[in-house]
């Protein structure tokens, strides 16, 4: 199925009680499903999905960060910088948005939180747009990279968004989306495709069917989506309600 679109309804059957690896999907008001990602990613979501989960991301090599909404965060296999600065900006009463890692790999990410942000090699005018936002009082609330690289990204503002180099369809949903709605979440999978959060609406292009259909149950289960993750290694995906 290559276009698809889904709005919130009402009235349909539950979730499945498994989060993908042999492990509860729902943990206190939010709930989680994975599937074909590190174990240990797998089990730290678990441990922290009580508190709602954040941000949860991977970096072109497979390694990952999640974080809560009380602050508790983990981590495997991110630079060195990013962890520091994350732990830094957590400390300093910062509530976290999203950490996003370029497909390039090294040392490049970004951190952006309710009152600032923090970035490390990623594009030039990427860098400016995200500055221009909390410049103008919109915190960022989450910054996607297509996996091709180069000077392709997306930032969403807390109103509006801004996107370069990206599929034009994407784009185009986005702004469609967008007209009543909120832009909350845009993520890539490596193996190409796209899909678009705007609260209790999301589309979905290329991506793994089972992941759609599981954004579908969780939106039928009144779980609108929060974080959408893509591993760049078998296909592997996450997703989480916003509670």
């Amino acid at each position: 199925m290559e276009r698809r679109h889904f709005l919130a309804l009402t009235g349909a059957a539950g979730l499945a009680t498994l989060g993908g690896l042999a492990a509860p999907a729902q943990a206190a008001g939010y709930r989680f499903f994975n599937r074909r990602i590190p174990d240990e990613a797998h089990k730290k979501i678990g441990e922290l999905a009580p508190s709602g989960i954040t941000s949860f991301s991977f970096t072109p090599s497979n390694g990952w960060v999640v974080v809560a909404q009380n602050g508790r965060y983990f981590a495997r296999g991110i630079p060195d910088e990013c962890f520091a600065k994350l732990g830094q900006m957590i400390r300093s009463g910062m509530r976290i948005h999203c950490v996003a890692f370029a497909p390039e790999g090294g040392n490049r990410w970004v951190i952006t939180a309710d009152r600032s942000f923090f970035a490390r090699n990623i594009p030039d005018e990427c860098y400016k747009r995200i500055g221009g936002y909390y410049a103008a009082d919109q915190p960022v609330v989450h910054v996607a990279f297509p996996p091709a690289g180069g000077d392709r990204w997306v930032v969403v503002g807390t109103d509006g968004f801004f996107a370069r180099g990206v599929d034009d369809a994407c784009y185009q949903k986005m702004r469609e989306l967008s007209r009543g709605r909120r832009v909350t979440r845009v993520a890539f999978p490596y193996t190409g495709g796209w899909t678009v959060v705007a609260q209790d609406a999301f589309h979905a292009r290329g991506i793994d069917d089972e992941c759609f259909q599981q954004m579908k149950t969780f939106q039928a289960g009144g779980w609108p989506l929060h974080d959408v993750a893509f591993s760049p290694v078998n296909n592997g995906w996450s997703l989480s309600s916003r509670g």
